[in-house]
């Protein structure tokens, strides 16, 4: 390492100059007091422990108290880095009195000023583990406040130093987006506990490099060899999700603690003789030939698919960060997909493998590069991306540990990109992850995404109707369907350039909607009317959730007493979060607008629905985080800041505005055309019963033989009614129907299907459809109810009070009608489906059939049966 270097971080990683930094520590103290008064040995032993430590291949060491100059100086010598905790009173309500929060500032200021800015300095921890009762008596958000406060102070006193909290299980809770280094103490001693443990701490540290500070076992109580064996895993684990580094705790047995020797520990790697422990050899194997992976590691062979269409101004990055891949086996295949720039000359100037085509699109160029792969395993990365030298090691890893058939990683904002990129990369609309939970996702973004070749293989490849994006949606959807997991590594890097200009990002935006008309046609159950997509994981990305009256959920276990005290934040607030990005949300606006024209009081109404639509704007710049743009772009004066976040904001506005248009330029249709025979269901005799729109259940039976199997059937309904136009969703697990069926935006079916056994190969299938109407028709009844009195009031505007009983009638009869034509196409694919599962002439004549409608009406009106 440069001996002035100062460390720095860059996406997920620490970097000492250009090289990347992984932490290998161990923690120092605290010790007894010196003759000089401070809690480390004495010179002489420091000398002989740092010897002992980069014997080792440690590389760093944390302290308790803030350390001498000459411990700093020592360390400096022996090449070792050092981690410094402020050390303050936590351990009483110290937001209670100002006299005290001020004592506290005071004393993490002169512990970092002690310091004097020593080049051996890594990073200083401002506070750490602060307990449970305490955080909860103040209140985390006022917790979290004071710790940005000692955030800044120790900033003041070091400008270019890393700072941090160390955080514990305890109060995972705590929200801290300004730290430079997520750094988190662990002690679990189970490796099927710490493996999604560690991925959940990825995921909460999101974009920072995530350390471990602490991490050990104590030999007294499970023996030396169980603590050697115990640090073994754990290191491997820790490096395989990508961690940063790791310190152990700790360096030997003895710890002085609250002006007393706690000599009943045994956590250290030597004893207090420094006598050599076995858990001192696993540390040196692990830290000095197997971080961050092992050398003996069986790594798989790699195909790496570059597909290009004019990419000459950021090409030569992307296959220049691909020479400089730390991976053993692996081959690049650059795809041209028929370039009229010098894409081509600039990939052939490259030691890797160049098909030229005609320009096909991006899914076609991908198929060329799957044909032409020779690795187990195919990695995509875009043409404007550049990847991590580590990259295809972390995303092999996944696929060694876990049972996946692909895996992903984040494509992070390259740092020499211009303020607007950075700002697009906190706006919503860019490629990024959706996770089922902290391991599996859904969905994992085209510029970087690896799948087993066996896997695309057995699903066909890439669709070639995606041509310029949703390839990567729908391959994504393709293989859950056919039962296969995608995992994600969160240290699989990509540096992805972001659109340098609002205009720029418009025409991204309008692209991306026209590829979700496309995924709506493909994958409908999986999209409302209006396009916008039901994720069944949750959306991962840099920008912050808009929260107005929902709030995370913190699980602190009766009394506060649970040991880990997760918190469940579902990303959203629901409808009231999600209204200003709906296409439904923009088409009342203009309603509004529209009929402000004849009815003042509709602009009292267009004026609030702006003002929410600029309140989320607004919400989310502030809330959005703006250092990485300070970093490199200069002091972060009022203005600039200002300048940053109205970006932020109007981003923020204009993205749903250009997947709308996107939208409705690739032709959706909030309706669809369901073709089927007019195969009407009888209705309801009784007048009350064929007026309601609300909630009807119809059932109907099949009688045959052993090939009316249920799956048989629901596969056979499926088709024919995605056939027929209509969305057909499957059951998520935790429904209870099995289908649900949808044409369009007035209502929706959910069906049943049970299959009887009535001894030998007797069977009788039972079909239930049960109708709703959407939930947001009843808020339009209530509306309009109270809009029809409030005019009629005024008696003023008698158009109005004739106009608004007539749109009330319209929503009464729509969704009747919708129900009717949903059944029909239903009946009709089941009656077809039955009969091909049965022998020719066996169903003739069939059958007996059941009518029932259900409502929200006295008991005695519900039911009634009827041969049809």
């Amino acid at each position: 390492m440069a001996a002035g270097s100062r460390p720095r971080v860059k996406g997920k990683f620490l970097f000492l100059d250009h090289q990347k930094f992984f932490v290998k520590g161990v923690t120092y103290g605290a010790f007894q007091p010196n003759r000089e008064g401070h809690q480390f040995p004495e010179p002489r032993e420091v000398d002989k422990d740092f010897s002992l430590m980069s014997e080792a291949g440690i590389n760093s060491i944390l302290t308790y108290t803030a350390p001498p100059v000459s411990v700093l100086d020592q360390a400096r010598q022996h090449g070792l880095r050092v981690i410094v905790n402020t050390p303050w009173m936590g351990y009483k309500c110290f937001l209670e009195e100002a006299s005290y929060r001020r004592k506290v500032r005071r004393e993490v200021a002169e512990a970092v000023a002690s310091c004097q800015r020593h080049p051996a300095v890594l990073m200083y921890c401002v506070a750490k583990e602060l307990p449970p009762p305490i955080v909860r008596w103040h209140g985390a958000r006022r917790v979290e406040a004071f710790l940005q406060e000692l955030y800044q102070v120790a900033k003041e006193q070091d400008p270019e130093s890393l700072v941090s909290y160390t955080n514990y299980p305890t109060t995972e809770y705590l929200e801290l987006p300004f730290v430079d280094v997520f750094t988190f103490n662990v002690y679990l001693h189970q490796r099927s506990q710490f493996r999604p443990y560690l991925a959940r701490l990825q995921h909460l540290a999101g974009e920072k490099p995530m350390m471990l500070t602490e991490l050990g076992m104590c030999s007294i109580r499970h023996g030396r060899e169980g603590q050697a064996e115990f640090l073994d895993w754990q290191i491997e684990e820790g490096f395989d999700h990508g961690l940063a580094g790791a310190v152990i705790f700790g360096w030997t047995d003895p710890f002085f603690q609250d002006n007393m020797l706690i000599d009943e520990w045994g956590f250290g790697l030597v004893d207090k003789d420094r006598n050599r422990k076995p858990s001192y050899h696993v540390v040196q194997r692990r830290f000095t030939t197997c971080v961050p992976f092992p050398d003996d590691r069986p790594w798989p062979r790699v195909s790496v698919v570059v597909a290009a269409h004019n990419a000459a101004r950021t090409l030569d990055d992307c296959l220049q960060s691909l020479t400089c891949l730390r991976y053993p086996v692996y081959e690049v295949i650059v795809v041209d997909d028929g370039s009229t720039d010098g894409t081509g000359k600039i990939a052939a100037r490259y030691p890797f493998r160049l098909i030229t085509t005609p320009n096909r699109g991006v899914s076609a160029a991908r198929n060329e590069g799957l044909r032409a792969a020779t690795g187990a395993i195919v990695a995509y990365i875009d043409s404007d991306a550049k990847a991590d030298p580590d990259w295809l090691s972390y995303i092999a890893t996944t696929y060694l540990t876990s049972d996946v058939a692909g895996a992903g990683g984040p494509n992070l904002v390259p740092p020499e990109d211009n303020w607007i990129a950075k700002c697009v990369y906190r706006s919503p609309g860019g490629p990024t992850q959706v996770m089922f939970d902290d391991t599996y996702a859904e969905h994992i973004p085209g510029c970087n995404m690896t799948f087993l070749k066996s896997a695309l293989d057995d699903i066909g490849g890439f669709d070639p109707i995606f041509t310029a994006a949703g390839d990567d949606v729908d391959i994504c959807w393709r293989l859950i369907e056919r039962g296969y997991r995608i995992g994600f590594n969160p240290s699989a890097v990509v540096w992805h350039h972001r659109r340098r200009a609002v205009k720029g990002y418009w025409k991204q935006q309008v692209g991306y909607g026209i590829s979700e008309c496309l995924l709506e046609g493909k994958h409908p159950s999986k999209f409302n009317p209006w396009g916008h997509t039901f994720w069944a994981g949750r959306i991962y990305g840099p920008y912050p959730f808009f929260r107005l009256f929902a709030k995370p959920v913190i699980y602190h276990g009766l009394w506060g007493s649970a040991g880990f005290q997760p918190m469940y934040d579902p990303g959203d607030g629901g409808v009231l979060t999600f209204l200003p990005r709906a296409m439904e949300w923009h088409f009342a606006l203009l309603a509004l607008a529209a009929l402000g024209l004849f009815f003042p009081w509709a602009l009292a109404l267009l004026g609030l629905g702006i003002a929410y639509t600029g309140g989320y704007c607004i919400t989310c710049a502030r809330k959005a985080n703006v250092d990485v743009l300070e970093a490199t772009h200069g002091p972060a004066t009022f203005v600039r800041r200002l300048k940053w976040r109205a970006t932020i904001g109007w981003l923020h506005f204009l993205e749903p505005l250009a997947r709308d248009w996107g939208r409705l330029k690739g032709g959706l249709a909030p309706w669809r055309t369901v073709q089927t025979p007019d195969r009407p269901i009888r209705r309801p005799s009784r007048w009350w019963q064929r007026l309601h729109p609300f909630r009807r259940t119809v059932r109907w039976t099949y009688p045959g033989n052993m090939g009316l199997e249920k799956h048989a059937i629901l596969n056979g309904i499926t088709r024919r009614l995605t056939q027929m136009g209509c969305a057909v969703g499957w059951n998520p697990v935790s429904e209870a129907w099995d289908l649900k069926i949808r044409r369009g935006t007035l209502g929706e079916t959910t069906l049943s299907a049970v299959v009887e056994h009535h001894g030998g190969p007797k069977r009788l299938a039972r079909v239930r459809t049960v109708t709703r109407p959407p939930n947001a028709l009843f808020w339009l009844y209530g509306i309009l109810l109270a809009l029809t009195g409030a005019v009629a009031g005024l008696g003023a505007l008698p158009p109005a009070a004739i106009a608004l009983p007539a749109c009330l009638a319209i929503l009464w009869v729509a969704p009747i009608v919708e129900a009717n034509r949903l059944e029909a196409a239903i009946r009709y694919a089941a009656d077809e489906v039955s009969r091909e599962l049965q022998p020719t002439g066996l169903l003739a004549g069939v059958q007996k059939k059941t009518v029932r409608l259900e409502e929200s009406t006295p008991p005695e009106t519900r039911g009634f049966a009827a041969g049809a």
